[in-house]
């Protein structure tokens, strides 16, 4: 295997090359209204291998068979008999791209392989004159520990590019994007009207692998503005302050229900915005909590509930997308929790996150007890929704 020199890098390098081609073959109004997190990702998931995984406690038997084997005389080197033996071959199921297996990774033994490996499963193959069972434990150990330090080193190389290889597909993106912004801003300037096709290319998705799906045309693209953004994360901002000014006088928010809680935090966020922050303000199918316009547009909407069960987040969710037009993006869930073990409680609450049908994508978090924000999809023609889950700990109630 070694002996044909072909490098793991190199494999891993013309995979990711696939990402960036398709990232230049997509559609620009598809660059333009996907969510990048989204986007990258299904990218990483389809172009890059998976880390290797075998079953060692799922294995599975051939019938014991009688065969031919060939047997090299003593005596006469030279001479080759044929003998009757048994044979059992003994597979183990095996997960992810086996085909790095193919290439010699950063670390490389130059001794055999041992073991048949491949998308089926590592085989492991006996045959002897007199089969016992000392015999073939001793083969699948030596098989095992083979393939083992063999897929170790594939994984290790994988993980270590799988970083460099996310940045490079987010700058192609990032670039691409800007570029398909600045031509779009040059084409209104010049004030000359073209007929624009709405078709788009057809992109296979599958919910649970985070793929791309290719949206219906809702209406002609509007650059959103990266001002829209900035007020969006500027305003999370203010509400995780506000949020650590009532976990320090947890004795106030106890007094508190769920409406005066938002009362409250309406009247903060107005601070910072003039008044543009309004409560049970009428937006797509229902009333929202808080809602903050910009300019004519829906820039914050949010959620307040008060902790009780993972069925309070499913149906906050599903009121926030009920309520959010095709042109709303990003969305707030701040969830109030009086537990006596809060930390136990926002574990639930991210798992409730996670496990809504509408779930697409965890980014990562730095604090989830503070923040952490996901990707929903918010109707069945795949329009993509940031969200922001922050929760709140105030003092336990005595229940």
């Amino acid at each position: 295997m070694w002996g044909t020199g072909r490098q793991l890098d190199d494999y891993l390098r013309g995979r990711l090359q696939r990402a960036l081609d398709e990232v230049a073959r997509i559609e620009p109004d598809v660059i333009l209204s996907e969510n990048g997190d989204v986007l990258v990702a299904a990218l990483l998931e389809k172009h890059l291998p998976t880390e290797i995984r075998v079953d060692w406690d799922s294995p599975t038997r051939t019938p014991v068979t009688e065969v031919v084997t060939q047997f090299n005389d003593q005596f006469h080197p030279d001479r080759v008999h044929d003998v009757p033996a048994s044979r059992v071959a003994i597979t183990y199921p095996i997960s992810g791209t086996t085909e790095m297996l193919d290439y010699r990774a950063s670390r490389f033994s130059l001794g055999g392989t041992y073991g048949k490996v491949s998308k089926e499963g590592v085989q492991v193959e006996v045959i002897e004159r007199t089969l016992d069972a000392a015999a073939i434990r001793a083969r699948v150990d030596q098989v095992r520990q083979n393939v083992e330090q063999r897929i170790g080193w594939a994984n290790a190389d994988l993980d270590a590019f799988r970083a460099p290889a996310e940045q490079s597909i987010r700058a192609t993106y990032v670039a691409r994007k800007r570029r398909i912004l600045n031509d779009r801003a040059v084409e209104e300037s010049l004030g000359i009207p073209v007929h624009a096709s709405k078709s788009r290319l057809p992109v296979p998705a599958r919910r649970k692998q985070v793929t791309l799906r290719a949206r219906n045309a809702q209406a002609a693209f509007v650059p959103e503005p990266v001002l829209d953004e900035a007020i969006y994360q500027d305003v999370l901002q203010a509400a995780r302050a506000w949020a650590n000014s009532l976990e320090r006088t947890p004795g106030t928010g106890a007094k508190l229900e769920e409406e005066e809680l938002r009362g409250l935090l309406l009247g903060n966020l107005n601070s910072y915005w003039e008044g543009a922050a309004g409560g049970e303000l009428f937006n797509g199918s229902g009333k929202t909590d808080i809602l903050i316009r910009y300019q004519d547009r829906n820039v914050f909407i949010a959620e307040c509930k008060v902790w009780d069960g993972a069925k309070v987040v499913a149906a906050a969710l599903d009121q926030l997308l009920g309520y959010l037009v095709w042109r709303d993006s990003k969305a707030a869930l701040i969830v109030f929790i009086r537990t006596k073990n809060p930390g136990a409680t926002i574990e639930k609450l991210h798992t409730a996150v996670e496990a809504h049908p509408r779930h697409v994508l965890t980014k990562d978090a730095s604090d989830p007890s503070k923040r952490a924000d996901y990707v929903l999809t918010a109707d069945d023609e795949g329009r993509r929704v940031l969200l922001a889950v922050i929760p709140v700990v105030l003092r336990p109630t005595d229940a």
